[in-house]
């Protein structure tokens, strides 16, 4: 048995409190002049219940709101939260992690292990309908519970008594102490969602259990959280106001916080990045990121079904011209589907990506034709995307180097909750989506394709891929599971079931009023490591 304790690293106290206030339904720390940040988002996220929105542009707001046992430090990196350490059996799979004895809800009743049981179950319950929910699978009997094989009770997670918590894990995780830390295991309060179901996340009546509750949502145009003065930790926490403002047009964006309206803005346009390093080279923060800009298949539907067609849209496509000539803003080419900053992977090289672009633009001309089109029978495709300036311009030169090879791409531009909808009932021909890896691990990514997997939005299957998978996290040499982790990277896409386009960086602009900012791969510091210093 190991055992690991510890406390994640206190910032310094912020003092000068005039006492406690009611704010709704809540009570929150108060001060003369209270400490505010303003931060840009991309759009109005759909929702702010961890079990559903994490993973999406609603990440940065639900950090502030929820921790679970482990949460990101400063630097995005895996630290205690509600748990004081944990312990892991000899086989690797049990975990037992001890709780702190003084958490509370926002609205001050007392947490125990119960409400991290009820949190986890409600993960897996298919009538949560969680669609991030595959790298759960680790846990015994999430599989089965997601498909409706087992009830919900039967989760390999149980309360021992007040204060620990166990889990069974179905085969060893080397990623699982970061996996915990997860968004989608923040903790959720039971008493409010059987109270409201799925109204629970409206301003008045959300309870959280991270450093801040929601206070206001006003749709489209800013989302209001406020210090919970029953967060544990909550005397580190400098600032008492954040503001998320959702602002899809970019220029728009980048006038706010010209203008002193944001001090946090997460793009910019790339025609402004030459006026951005003239004028304010200090602001500008760029950094790899966990993520992937793709365009997702619907291999379950004919004609994409076959490999041929599969494999002629993404050869077609001249991925340097949109990095380098389009978008200008430092984002990489993206032939496979792993970023390569994970640590211990060096990702895959694909023969494609050898191949001259000339040359793979008439080998996707053969493959179409081989498939049964051709320039009497162009191949007609519905290409959709989510309304966004960048993401315009891109589907517009997508379309057009499709154009070239004989395929008809019809664009459909729409609000992000309706292109959510339709990649995870599969209503589409291809689409456009992203993924930010949720924790510094490759498996993070490729878990994602896994045949069970409720994420594997192309429908990819291969026996294959997920033995290798599997395999990967029974070996314990670093270097033989990352080469396992490699071999099933080559053989998804060998199949082509996605088409990557770029990796991620963080592109952000940060005002020097903001402190604690730090640039990391691992993701924007949670709002509670900041503080301001208005000049």
């Amino acid at each position: 048995m190991t055992e690991y304790s510890g406390r994640p690293a206190r910032r310094r106290q912020r003092i000068g409190y005039l006492g406690f206030f009611a704010v709704s339904l809540w009570l929150t720390v108060a001060a003369a002049d209270p400490m505010v940040l303003h931060r840009g988002t991309a759009a109005t996220p759909w929702s702010l219940d961890p079990t559903m929105a994490a993973g999406t542009m609603a990440s940065p707001i639900i950090t502030d709101m929820y921790v679970g046992l482990m949460a990101r430090d400063g630097e995005s990196r895996p630290a205690l939260a509600a748990a004081t350490g944990w312990t892991v059996s000899e086989d690797r799979k049990v975990y037992t992690f001890k709780l702190r004895p003084d958490l509370r809800w926002s609205d001050g009743k007392p947490i125990d292990a119960s409400d991290f049981v009820y949190s986890y179950r409600r993960l897996v319950d298919p009538k949560t309908a969680s669609f991030m929910v595959g790298p759960y699978f680790i846990f015994e009997n999430a599989r089965e519970i997601v498909k409706g094989e087992a009830e919900p009770e039967s989760l390999g997670v149980r309360a021992l008594d007040r204060l620990t918590v166990e889990f069974r894990l179905v085969q060893p995780t080397p990623y699982f102490i970061q996996l915990i830390g997860n968004m989608q295991l923040g903790l959720v309060p039971r008493h409010v969602i059987e109270k409201y179901g799925r109204g629970w996340t409206r301003p008045g009546r959300m309870v959280s259990s991270g450093p801040y509750v929601l206070a206001e949502r006003v749709p489209q145009s800013y989302i209001k959280l406020v210090k919970n003065p029953y967060f544990y930790d909550a005397d580190s926490v400098k600032i008492d106001e954040v503001y998320f403002h959702p602002t899809q047009n970019l220029a728009t964006s980048l006038r706010r916080f010209r203008a002193g309206e944001l001090d946090i803005v997460l793009n910019y346009p790339s025609d402004k990045l030459d006026w951005i390093l003239e004028n304010i080279p200090e602001m500008l923060h760029r950094v790899p990121a966990f993520g992937t800009y793709f365009l997702v298949i619907n291999t379950t539907k004919p004609p994409f079904d076959d490999l041929r067609v599969r494999r002629a849209l993404n050869i077609s496509l001249d991925r340097e011209a949109i990095t380098d000539k389009l978008l200008r803003t430092g984002v990489t080419p993206a032939y496979a589907w792993t970023p390569t900053v994970f640590d211990n992977y060096d990702g895959i090289t694909l023969p494609d990506q050898l191949i001259p672009f000339s040359d793979r633009q008439a080998l996707a001309r053969k493959l179409l034709q081989e498939a049964g089109f051709g320039a009497d029978n162009p191949l007609r495709i519905d290409l959709a995307y989510d309304t966004q300036q960048q993401n315009r311009k891109i589907m517009v030169a997508i379309a057009a180097m499709w154009q070239a090879v004989g395929v008809k791409a019809n664009i459909a531009n729409m609000e992000f909750r309706m292109l959510n909808r339709k990649i995870n009932t599969k209503d589409f021909d291809v689409i456009r989506w992203f993924y930010m890896g949720s924790f510094d691990d490759a498996y993070s990514f490729l878990q994602i394709m896994d045949s069970d997997s409720p994420n594997n939005w192309p429908g990819f299957s291969s026996p294959k891929y997920d033995d290798l998978l599997y395999r990967s996290n029974l070996a314990t040499d670093p270097d033989e599971r990352r080469q396992l982790l490699q071999q099933a990277e080559s053989e998804l896409m060998s199949g082509y079931p996605v088409i990557p386009i770029f990796y991620y960086i963080g592109k952000r602009l940060i005002s020097p009023e903001v402190k604690g900012w730090v640039d990391t791969p691992r993701g924007s510091p949670p709002t509670r490591y900041l503080w301001v210093e208005r000049g």
